[in-house]
């Protein structure tokens, strides 16, 4: 892999500026380019609207229609299409009632109000001109837009990788509405949240109660205070048992109640299974559902990271706990004990998500940290999105 370092995205930087130097956007939209703009997109990205529709959505919100092209060009040669919906709007794209040919004005904002949603209607900037989505971001970014979430599809596999380097998000559920084929970019506080996976759950001082993978040695030490009080203080369990040599070779996911770090579970994958180990909860807060939230949440990266079996120890006395999530008793498992305590194989069937990290991804993706794949990471820097 070909890791950027921090002189070259230096350059990636000065580069996109030199880029966005060169090219020149504008709201003022006028027939003859519109229409012709219009027939050169068709053949990239599909049958829009009329020409008509976006001068009247244009007249109607100023804000909606943006037309690039380079410095030196005597003409547009590109566009940018959005509709900001209000509410009626907002309501209508995810019930698929709202006509997208034709939107109705009584479903968006004028120019001045915040909107409800923005939708990507269209994009079309080939070329060096695609520098000119940053220009679109930071416009967006003002204080009547910044927390409104933005919804686009991708026409094509180009446009698809071009959301997610921009961090889209594929695949979304909003008010009960599911859209696997939508990209989100979450900005509003609500659905940022809703749209977080449980084991990426917990925000400090923001999102107090919730699960998040470790990403530090400070969260790994907190993982090995609440197992020593588990297992080394209430079961007696030997140091040497219980720190085995695999937690540096691990995933762990982290529990917290009002900030407070309350429960851990270890992971670790193999060729084709997942292994789920050292759930522990501490004392006070096992009548809590914290130890069902960890196992779904472990079940959840599971699926997300692409595995169909998961593999554990479970105590024979528990294994009914276990059965709530699909684990049975493993075919032709085998019994056996740790500090004296009576264990089996247990094996659970599950099926990956719809995302789940394969090798189509985009490379910003892949390399995002540990169960932050939803979000954009720090090597996603400004080039990231003109790339």
């Amino acid at each position: 892999m070909i890791r950027q370092t921090p002189s070259d995205d230096l350059v990636n930087k000065k580069a996109l500026q030199r880029a966005l130097s060169r090219v020149k956007v504008t709201n003022q939209v006028d027939l003859a380019n519109v229409s012709r703009l219009l027939v050169q997109a068709e053949a990239a990205i599909g049958a829009l609207t009329s020409p008509e529709v976006i001068l009247k959505v244009a007249d109607h919100n100023p804000d909606s229609i943006w037309l690039f092209s380079r410095q030196n060009a005597k003409r547009p040669e590109g566009f940018h299409a959005f509709l900001l919906l209000n509410e009626k709007g907002r309501r209508g794209l995810l019930d698929g009632t709202l006509d997208l040919q034709d939107p109705p004005l009584d479903c968006m904002v004028c120019q001045g109000e915040s909107p409800a949603l923005i939708y990507v209607w269209a994009l079309y900037t080939p070329g060096i001109l695609a520098a000119g989505m940053e220009t679109m971001l930071d416009h967006f970014a003002s204080p009547r837009y910044a927390h409104v979430d933005m919804i686009s599809r991708a026409a094509t596999d180009h446009g698809e990788r071009a959301m997610q380097r921009l961090g889209f998000v594929k695949g979304c559920t909003l008010d009960g509405f599911a859209h696997p084929d939508l990209f989100i970019l979450a900005r509003s506080s609500r659905t940022v949240q809703s749209l977080r996976p449980r084991y990426d759950s917990y925000e400090p001082g923001q999102h107090r109660t919730g699960i998040t993978v470790v990403h530090e040695i400070s969260d790994l030490m907190k993982v090995a205070a609440i197992r020593s009080a588990v297992y080394i203080g209430e079961q007696s369990c030997p140091y040497a048992e219980e720190f085995d040599g695999n937690d540096f070779a691990a995933t762990h996911l982290l529990a917290y109640v009002d900030d407070e770090p309350v429960g851990c579970m270890r992971l670790r994958f193999f060729g084709d299974f997942a292994k789920l180990e050292r759930l522990a909860i501490r004392k006070e807060y096992r009548s809590s559902r914290v130890a069902f939230q960890l196992v779904r949440a472990s079940v959840d990266l599971c699926r997300a990271k692409g595995f169909r079996r998961i593999y554990g120890h479970a105590r024979k006395d528990l294994l009914h706990f276990w059965k709530h999530f699909g684990f049975n008793v493993k075919g032709s498992a085998t019994e056996f004990d740790f500090s004296g305590i009576d264990f089996v194989e247990m094996l659970d069937e599950i099926h990956p998500t719809n995302d789940a990290i394969s090798l189509t991804d985009s490379p910003y993706r892949i390399i995002r940290p540990e169960g932050q794949w939803s979000r954009p990471g720090v090597l996603e820097g400004p080039m990231a999105s003109a790339s």
